[in-house]
């Protein structure tokens, strides 16, 4: 199976070798490093280099988070980063003075940003404050404590208006009272009053709501000050455009800090295994996973760093789980995009990506089926695969979707359908009369092919573990009921003799889990009603097979929606504009359903895996 054998590597070495030793089976890139587990021997610790990589590790991405917005590259998202080879990595170390200097001047400038920012909003927070007093026409150093008297500028609210009418009453012999203007039903005033009547006369104003305006250090009258403030802030966006000028020539040097994250990352990783050391004054211990066709590699590797080492492999242990290495073949090794958006075969199972992959592609390629559309998928993600070079989960799902969209070919061609364009020759048109019905047989069909599948493969795991009565009586009994009462199914709708023989082996089926499905249990009553219980899951089964109709609803969807936009932009052509917004509505419209059924074929056909 695709599932690789591995064994388990000790390897014990002299305490100097410990940094070659890690730097060549990293670079080998062929052990999975464990945590060691001998018996009274403490692990290792951190080196101290460790944090001091991590604190240049965050400087450099904080460096390149801050120069981001500034970045004017017309870089894809998609666009791989530029590739380095081994003796530039290493020699990274050489760079890091310059790295440095780049960091302090995107360091240093956005400092200088930041404080820029600042004084412009405190100079904005100050013409906001002072606006409302533009028409106070003497110094504001005037406005405060007098020798006689006392003053105040202040803001009364809309719903206070009518109560300060009144507190002006009542104090006009011993209080001026000027307003300055409006803002909406909000005044401006000035009051000037005597010394007895301060504290009383504010807090009457302050209760109605009244905002004192805050003037202290503020020398000028109010138009000279937000006149200076706003010229300060022309020169300061002056200022902060010279800074983003700065910016973007910082940016173009990125590449030098996304080589050094590249590289901190690697050490960071390789001095991170220290942990996982088994450690004494004189030697270490070293545990991971090899993969058994590479043993050699790794033994060349490890004697080549420490001649003097001592390294040894062994098969898993009963009570080991190893980590899981698949190897498929390229037209299968994609598919291992959708079983991993799941979850990796565990190491004592069994890879599914072979048995996964053929049922993917047909199921996909009926769900979208159009010709046209596969045809589109097929050599768009080629186009992309060769121009953008992705990588990762996004290359192997690309792929999976270029390798489907000759599936996707085949159904249209079977459907008869071609962008929806009427009398094409088809083998079965689901759009018209009996076709619809033979689809969705069709399409049944392939779900009970699926779910056969998988208890084939339910069989073969129970061989494995040798359990052999268990595949028996637990998997091939429901191959009989579901295959039998198939058979049984067809023979009684078309009058044929075989539907008995498919009665048969649905007894037989159920029989055998009738008798054995309560084995485990202690008593005849339990084991009789376990096996009852058993038989309900028929319901079970007979519902997944039915929700293999959603194949069939998605093929068809794919179909009446093309024609939808085929009709409406049909309906606008007859003049020369007329054909011109038919063909973009056409356009439109066909890239639109090619992007939504393509998506939805995608989940549902992982779905159904």
């Amino acid at each position: 199976m695709a599932i690789l054998p591995l064994e388990k590597m000790t390897l014990i070495a002299h305490a100097d070798s410990k940094q070659r030793l890690l730097k060549a089976l990293q670079q080998l890139g062929k052990v999975e490093v464990i945590s060691c587990n001998v018996p009274d021997l403490p692990l290792a610790c951190a080196p101290e280099s460790l944090s001091r990589l991590e604190e240049r590790l965050s400087a450099v991405r904080e460096a390149l988070e801050i120069i981001r917005p500034y970045d004017d590259s017309k870089q894809s998202f998609l666009a791989p980063k530029p590739p380095m080879t081994r003796e530039q990595l290493e020699n990274m170390p050489e760079r890091f003075a310059e790295a440095d200097e780049l960091i302090g001047k995107i360091q240093r400038f956005s400092a200088d940003m930041s404080a820029s920012k600042a004084q412009r909003q405190r100079l904005r927070n100050r013409i906001a404050m002072l606006e409302p007093y533009a028409h106070f026409d003497a110094p504001l150093e005037s406005v405060g404590s007098g020798r006689y008297t006392q003053s105040l500028l202040g803001v009364i609210p809309a719903e206070g208006i009518d109560a300060y009418n009144e507190i002006r009453e009542k104090y006009a012999d011993s209080a001026y009272f000027e307003e300055l203007g409006s803002s909406g039903k909000a005044k401006s005033i000035f009051v000037v009053m005597m010394h007895s009547v301060h504290e009383q006369l504010v807090g009457e104003l302050k209760s109605i709501g009244m905002t004192e305006a805050y003037i202290k250090e503020l020398t000028g009258t109010p138009r000279d000050i937000i006149a200076d403030a706003q010229n300060e802030i022309e020169r300061l966006e002056a200022h902060e455009n010279e800074l983003i000028e700065t910016a973007k020539e910082l940016a173009a040097q990125k590449t030098v800090l996304q080589a050094l994250e590249d590289y901190l990352l690697n050490e960071i990783a390789r001095e991170k295994c220290f942990e996982r050391l088994g450690d004494t004054s004189m030697a270490f211990v070293l545990e991971g996973w090899v993969i058994v066709d590479d043993k050699e590699k790794v033994t060349a590797a490890v004697l080549e760093a420490a001649p003097e080492a001592y390294i040894a492999f062994r098969p898993p242990a009963d009570d080991e789980t190893p980590p899981t290495a698949t190897k498929n073949p390229k037209l299968i090794k994609p598919f291992e995009a959708i079983t991993n958006m799941y979850s990796y075969p565990n190491y004592n199972g069994v890879d599914p990506n072979k048995i996964m992959a053929v049922f993917y592609f047909i199921i996909f390629g009926a769900m979208v089926g159009d010709a046209a559309y596969g045809a589109i998928l097929t050599i768009g993600a080629y186009i992309l695969l060769r121009l953008k070079k992705p990588t990762g989960m996004f290359r192997m799902v690309t792929q999976v979707i270029m390798i489907c969209g000759i599936s996707t070919i085949f159904w249209g061609l079977f459907y008869g359908s071609v962008f929806s364009i009427p009398d094409i020759p088809a083998v079965i048109n689901s759009l018209e009369g009996d076709g619809a019905m033979a689809t969705l047989a069709i399409c049944l069909g392939i779900g009970i092919l699926h779910i056969l599948a998988g208890i084939c493969v339910g069989i073969y795991m129970d061989i494995k573990r040798g359990q052999f009565w268990a595949a028996i009586f637990d998997r091939f009994s429901w191959i009989l009921v579901i295959v039998g009462g198939i058979i049984m199914l067809i023979g009684t709708l078309t009058g044929q003799p075989f539907g008995q023989v498919g009665s048969y082996m649905a007894i037989a089926g159920a029989l055998i889990l009738l008798f054995t499905q309560g084995r485990s249990k202690k008593g005849i009553i339990r084991k009789a009603t376990s096996g009852l219980a058993s038989l309900y899951n028929v319901t079970g089964y007979v519902s997944d097979i039915l929700s293999y109709a959603r194949i069939f609803g998605m093929g068809l969807s794919t179909g009446v929606i093309s024609m939808v936009f085929n009709t409406i932009a049909g309906l606008m052509m007859g003049t020369w504009y007329g054909y011109i917004f038919g063909i973009i509505v056409m356009t439109v419209g066909h890239v639109f359903n090619i992007i939504i059924n393509t998506l939805g074929a995608f989940v549902h056909s992982a779905r159904l895996q």
